[in-house]
């Protein structure tokens, strides 16, 4: 009943309805100051573990046919801060912009590991080493150009971005999702350049070169193994 009286209200009334807060004006924008950074340091080197637990490591990019003779990991995190400028009415819904963006991409995760039973000091650990360290170049070469790729992408969008809303703290994480939308291009890059990179570098023809240098140290490193078809 209270629905349907205030309803005849309006229509006898219709200047009586409480007016829409205007929605609020952005504040000038300027040039957004912004900085990003690399954190990339040199690969650390791991202590060695068996063979087998390399494959284990490995995981899903194991060849069924090869021994494991190292593995270099890898994982990079994004990371972000942005500091706005917001308008509004006191109390009511604000306008924000970015004011500045520091950006920083992480090699929170860079390792080499090799196999225990290679001997150790010889030209076949030298050869294995080289292989994981092209790696190693792979993911530091796709960071620095993932790096330069957001500085871009975000210098575009800070250029139009603006949220609405609430309140300044809820416009800010509403900026923080439109930059990490924008951005997400730009790490999907990274993935597959990175994939196409290693996959250049872990070629049949690789691993027969690997199968045949190093004699000496082949065959120790054969008489340590478990019997397979071919090590990489």
């Amino acid at each position: 009943m209270a629905v349907r009286s205030l309803a005849c209200a309006l229509l006898l009334l219709p200047f009586a309805a409480a007016a829409q807060p205007a929605e609020p004006s952005c504040p000038p924008r300027g040039t957004p100051a912004l900085r990003v950074t690399i954190q990339d340091p040199e690969p650390r080197i791991l202590s060695r573990i068996p063979a087998a637990a390399l494959r284990n490591q490995a995981g899903a990019e194991a060849l069924a046919h090869l021994h494991h003779l190292g593995l270099t990991l890898s994982r990079v995190e994004w990371r972000s801060e942005i500091t706005a400028r917001s308008g509004g009415a006191p109390g009511g819904p604000v306008c924000a912009v970015p004011a500045e963006l520091r950006l920083s991409l992480v090699h929170a995760e860079h390792s080499i590991r090799l196999a225990r039973e290679i001997p150790r000091g010889g030209c076949l650990e030298r050869e294995v080493l080289a292989h994981e360290r092209r790696h190693a170049e792979v993911n530091r070469r796709t960071l620095r150009e993932a790096a330069e790729a957001m500085r871009g992408v975000a210098r575009d969008w800070a250029a139009t971005a603006e949220a609405r809303a609430a309140d300044p703290r809820a416009a800010a994480a509403a900026l923080q999702d439109g930059l990490a939308a924008a951005v997400e291009p730009v790490l999907a890059r990274l993935r597959a350049a990175r994939e196409a990179g290693h996959a250049a570098i872990d070629t049949e023809e690789e691993y027969a070169r690997l199968g045949r240098v190093c004699r000496a140290d082949q065959r120790r490193l054969r008489a340590a193994l478990p019997r397979h078809d071919h090590a990489d």
